[in-house]
């Protein structure tokens, strides 16, 4: 049966956030409820629903401000993959995405990079994850906690880093209870860390030098208890060697990919950790 016979492409608003929890955590992801909201409340997320009203795949696209935005979120539960639904809703996402005049930009998985290069997408550099426990220690005395009279700064530090601005995106992880940040002296650089459904997500991390990253890192992983994921650019060689060091390993590994010629992204060299996979 075609897929306009049998299923139902929608837009997805704050009541799906349970269901739409339900199939990250079936695929093992580490995103929250709170992560779910962000998506449909402040950017685009579509679903599929199947004869009887169930949710099984979605995706979303969060356009940020500057010239590009995120597809992310490309989930189908595992009794209905291989069925082009995926497909379906990431051409629905670069529509959305374009249609701002906008370039659509993922992280794909090895798997999920050659159906994506179909698609149009290209891929631009690669991330590793990294995964570890921190059992606390001493840091660095000149590293302090965030104030909110750093937020406007922060944004502004991440905008410059990623080559975009997505200051609701940080407004709501800083938001959140449990999450914390840690800014170098002269707010010159800064950390962010909140809480996952399986693990803390420590990014992102915006520093001016190897050496101020270094010490933002070493400064979350001395104040915070617990098992973190990190997710690294590979060309950021020095945070993995002290990861490694302190007994984190390699989880597995993304592709930031560009659709068509793809976009200049601000200044990647200040950018030695990303948000995540979802959001960039």
């Amino acid at each position: 049966m075609g897929l306009s016979e049998e299923l139902a492409i929608v837009s997805l608003v704050g009541t799906d956030a349970k269901a739409c929890l339900a199939l990250s955590d079936e695929a093992g992801w580490n995103q929250t409820e709170e992560d779910w909201r962000l998506f449909i409340e402040k950017g685009r997320t579509f679903g599929i629903r199947d004869g009887q009203a169930n949710l099984i795949a979605t995706a979303a696209a969060f356009p940020y401000e500057g010239n590009f935005g995120f597809v992310s979120m490309v989930l189908v539960t595992s009794a209905r993959r291989r069925e082009g639904l995926a497909t379906r809703l990431v051409d629905l996402c670069v529509d959305h995405i374009q249609a701002q005049r906008l370039v659509p930009v993922l992280d794909a998985t090895p798997a999920g990079e050659a159906v994506y290069a179909k698609q149009g997408f290209r891929s631009l550099f690669s991330i590793e994850r990294w995964q570890g426990e921190s059992r606390g220690g001493s840091a660095a005395s000149d590293i302090r906690n965030y104030a909110p009279s750093d937020l406007a700064s922060i944004i502004a530090l991440d905008a410059e880093a990623l080559g975009a601005r997505r200051g609701a995106i940080l407004a709501g992880f800083l938001d959140r209870a449990g999450s914390r940040a840690f800014v170098s002296p002269g707010g010159r650089g800064f950390a962010l860390i909140r809480a996952g459904r399986k693990a803390l997500q420590l990014g992102p991390i915006v520093a001016g030098s190897v050496a101020e990253a270094l010490k933002l890192l070493g400064s979350v992983l001395a104040a915070v208890r617990g098992t973190f994921f990190i997710d690294v650019p590979m060309r950021q060689r020095e945070i993995g060697e002290m990861l490694a060091r302190r007994g984190f390993t390699r989880q597995r590994s993304f592709s930031r990919m560009a659709h068509g010629h793809g976009t200049a992204f601000g200044r990647p060299e200040n950018l030695f950790a990303v948000a995540g996979p979802e959001f960039g």
